[in-house]
């Protein structure tokens, strides 16, 4: 349903319950050291980690929308934060494969991901870890990805969707170009996204023209506001309609852009979902 980064997707299971799962025995793209990155910016490890979108791309062409075999190799427990990692979550660990192909091989034999390394008497690893490591060895000798001696790829990606002026300045490119294709890289509600562009390399946040959708619970200083009935229903018919869906899959997402709603920093849209 949802790729969350280059090693974690969500599910969803036959059940209807949805569970994230982490691909076992491998590392997504880091920042290497303590000066690659400007204090004074925001990191987006999406787009400022080198790969990272990559390997998301990667992820998201290949799963989002299909029937995937998750088979569970280990269960990582909760640990607390030291003064140089921070803490995680307990983590269910598994290999995924979707048409004989094992995700985490895949993504490693294109260098855009890395195998962990064991202590010889850890056993929790992943069943198929004997191919990760041969998968890696290829990338390396390959210069794949993570271990090319090239340049590495820059996405420089405008986030207009919090920023009334840049948005006001970007409409009438936008609304020049006529119908656009986008990705849905998050669902805020039932009615209200978040869209990357590729073509125009930015991101909008937007709503869906001439409905209304409950509004979801709100975290406000000092107290949690609830959400209205049937606004979690919504926001997952939503997700699963239209989340991070590949444009040439079957199903094709095209926006078209009408106006400024004023009262929001955002554009208006219509979407049309073809089957």
């Amino acid at each position: 349903m949802q790729v969350l980064n280059a090693d974690a997707i969500v599910v969803k299971l036959n059940s209807g319950d949805y569970k994230t799962i982490h691909l076992s025995s491998i590392r997504p793209p880091r920042l290497e050291g303590e000066n690659t990155q400007d204090k004074n910016k925001k990191l987006r490890p999406l787009y400022d980690i080198p790969y990272m979108f990559e390997a998301r791309e990667f992820l998201r062409k290949k799963l989002i929308g299909k029937k995937v075999n998750v088979t569970v190799d280990y269960i990582r427990p909760a640990s607390p934060a030291t003064e140089t990692v921070p803490a995680f979550s307990e983590r269910t660990c598994a290999t995924v494969t979707i048409g004989g192909i094992n995700i985490a091989e895949a993504l490693v034999s294109k260098g855009l991901a890395t195998v962990i390394r064991y202590r010889q008497d850890d056993d929790q690893r992943s069943s198929h870890y004997d191919e990760l490591l041969a998968a890696e060895a290829r990338a390396i000798k390959n210069g794949k990805g993570l271990h090319s001696k090239k340049e590495v790829p820059i996405h420089r990606v405008a986030d207009i969707s919090g920023d009334t002026q840049k948005a006001k300045q970007f409409l009438p490119f936008l609304q020049r170009a006529g119908r656009s294709e986008a990705v849905v890289e998050y669902v805020f509600s039932g009615s209200r996204l978040k869209l990357y562009l590729p073509k125009e390399t930015c991101l909008i946040t937007f709503l869906l023209a001439g409905i209304e959708c409950p509004r979801g619970a709100r975290n406000l200083p000092g107290l949690v506001q609830e959400g209205e009935p049937f606004s979690e229903e919504a926001t997952i018919f939503t997700k699963e309609l239209v989340l991070q869906r590949e444009e040439q899959d079957q199903h094709h997402l095209n926006v078209q852009i009408f106006s400024f709603l004023p009262f929001h920093p955002g554009l208006s849209f219509t979407v049309m979902w073809r089957a």
